[in-house]
């Protein structure tokens, strides 16, 4: 789904990973009511372009879920280009890897 204008004419504005208050959300769009700006803001969070900042501000941050990651899908910044938009495979763990059986051997017969 497309963003709003309201809520892509603020996004353009916001700079990255930093932290904005309601006072300076306003500067960006004068027009509209703190409500207003509440819903852009939750608008533009849902769809994941913000983070919440503190109590009531909001910092410009793509993030994704964990579903988007494990279906391809993420194309966030912070993840190493040329690998499809995904970081690097990690080798996987099993869990009865993580525990040492042999300390227990005795207790099991």
């Amino acid at each position: 789904m497309a963003l709003s204008a309201t809520a892509t004419t603020i996004l353009e504005r916001m700079e990255r990973n930093r932290g904005y208050q309601m006072e300076e959300l306003r500067a960006f769009a004068p027009d509209l009511s703190v409500d207003a700006i509440q819903d852009v803001m939750r608008e533009l969070w849902v769809k994941r372009y913000v983070e919440r900042f503190g109590y009531t501000g909001w910092r410009r941050e793509r993030s994704t879920s964990p579903a988007e990651i494990a279906h391809g899908y993420d194309d966030h910044p912070s993840h190493l280009a040329g690998h499809g938009g995904r970081a690097a495979s990690k080798p996987s763990v099993k869990p009865e890897d993580l525990f040492d059986h042999s300390e227990f051997e005795g207790m099991f017969k």
